[in-house]
């Protein structure tokens, strides 16, 4: 499996689209059954993903070995336990607004699929370069006056157009379920046992499977609609957990006024202005 941290920690419009292939969720109703075998099961979970109007999912996770394994990360001066990444899935999957917290940079970033646009806080460029600049060993100071370029910009956000559909696809609900390797139910099935246990986290029913190498999927213990609530694994060397929530009632994020939108010719010079010779 591929958790948004590994995708989030490439800044860039690849990278953007890439982190929101995710999910989590708040759960209402509860059932107190006995698990049916995940064979049984798994058709009714992927139905009921694909069919949700909306929902959000929070990836986070123990990160300490992956930033051990990796040169450039270890070499950071950052907080390995304060890495998340949210995602609201709404409009049946055609907006998606993304709030990550990786590598001590945040920024948020909004896709409207079927409009092929993406948005992001122009301050939140700048903030990336700056990352970019210190995984190189460089100071961003020393060829753009950071500061400048952040009081300028101010709210405005960066409008991104023209993604191209296949960056897109990665944003819809069945390019989700693939990450996770779920193209159907027995692939689904497969990855875990059979036999569930019924258990209780924060007040609500869930049926648990358990995967190899502490991998787990827990579901909502309801036949009717056995949504996702946390899906664990290993991806590399982190243990990644991804917790769903609010479904079919994700909050819903709207784009930008016109007035506080910039295009990318007019971030381009708004660089050139603070270059420092």
């Amino acid at each position: 499996m591929t958790s948004l941290y590994s995708v989030a920690r490439r800044p860039g419009r690849t990278a953007g689209v890439g982190i929101a292939t995710a999910g989590l969720l708040v759960l209402t109703g509860c059932g107190d059954e006995d698990p049916p075998p995940l064979e049984d099961l798994a058709e009714d979970i992927l139905e009921s993903v694909e069919q949700a109007e909306s929902f959000t999912v929070l990836s986070d996770g123990d990160w300490d070995a992956a930033f051990a394994s990796d040169p450039m990360l270890d070499d950071m001066d950052v907080d390995e336990d304060d890495q998340e990444v949210l995602v609201h899935f709404t409009d049946g999957g055609d907006r998606v607004f993304m709030q990550a917290h990786v590598l001590d940079v945040e920024w948020d970033m909004l896709f409207l699929r079927s409009e092929g646009v993406a948005y992001m806080p122009v301050s939140a460029f700048v903030d990336l370069m700056e990352l970019g600049a210190e995984a190189e060993g460089d100071d961003i100071n020393s060829f753009i006056d950071a500061e400048g370029f952040r009081e300028e910009a101010g709210d405005r956000w960066l409008i991104i157009e023209d993604i191209p559909e296949s960056e897109m696809e990665e944003l819809e609900i069945d390019g989700l379920l693939n990450e996770y390797g779920f193209d159907d139910a027995p692939s689904l099935a497969e990855q875990y046992s059979s036999e569930g246990e019924l258990q209780e986290r924060d007040g609500t029913s869930v049926w648990v499977y358990d995967g190899e190498d502490e991998a787990e999927l827990v579901v909502l213990a309801d036949a009717d609609a056995p949504y996702f609530v946390e899906l664990s694994y290993y991806d590399d060397d982190a243990h990644v957990t991804e917790r769903y929530s609010n479904w079919n009632e994700a909050p819903e994020t709207e784009e930008p006024s016109e007035d506080d939108i910039m295009t990318e010719q007019e971030l381009e010079e708004l660089l050139m202005g603070h270059i420092v010779f």
